[in-house]
C-alpha cells in the first residue's frame, strides 16, 4: 500500500511538472513574440493605425508608442514637441526587430516610445520620421495622436 501511494504522489508530480513546463514555454513564447521587455502587461500600446485617432490612459499607466522604420537609413521616430512632464513622463526609446524580421535579414526595425502618464488632461502626441540632423521636410511621414488622461 505504501508503495502504491508513492506510486501515485509520482505521477502527480509528473503531471505537475509537466503543466508547469508547458506554462513556462507558452510565456516564453509569447514574451518573444510580443513588445519587448520593460513594457508591463497593462500598458496601451498604439501603433501607426491609430494615426490621427485618440487614445485614453490612466495617471501611472505606461503609453507606448510602437512605429516600424528603418534605422540603418538614418531615419528614426521623433517627437515634434516634448510633451508636458505634468501629463506624460517620458520613459525611453527602444529599438526591437522581431525574429520574422531577422531571419529574412530585413532592416525594418520597431522602435517604441515609451511614457508614463502623470495627472488627467488631454495633449497631441506628435511624431516625425527623420534624419535628426536634417529635421522635418515637406515629405516627411508624421504621426499624431490625442492622448487623455482620466
Amino acid at each position: 500500500m505504501r508503495r502504491l501511494l508513492n506510486l501515485d504522489l509520482f505521477r502527480t508530480a509528473d503531471r505537475f511538472g509537466a503543466v508547469l513546463l508547458l506554462g513556462f514555454f507558452l510565456v516564453a513564447t509569447t514574451a518573444c513574440q510580443s513588445t519587448p521587455g520593460g513594457i508591463p502587461a497593462n500598458a496601451v500600446v498604439i501603433t501607426a493605425a491609430q494615426n490621427g485617432g485618440a487614445v485614453s490612459v490612466r495617471p501611472g499607466q505606461m503609453l507606448v508608442v510602437e512605429l516600424s522604420g528603418n534605422p540603418s537609413t538614418g531615419y528614426v521616430w521623433q517627437l515634434v514637441q516634448t510633451p508636458s512632464a505634468q501629463y506624460l513622463l517620458p520613459d525611453g526609446t527602444k529599438q526591437f526587430q522581431t525574429d520574422a524580421e531577422r531571419a529574412s535579414q530585413s532592416q525594418i526595425k520597431t522602435q517604441y516610445i515609451r511614457f508614463v502618464a502623470q495627472e488627467a488632461g488631454e495633449l497631441t502626441l506628435e511624431l516625425n520620421y527623420v534624419i535628426p540632423s536634417v529635421g522635418p521636410q515637406p515629405d516627411t511621414r508624421r504621426f499624431s495622436v490625442d492622448v487623455v488622461i482620466e
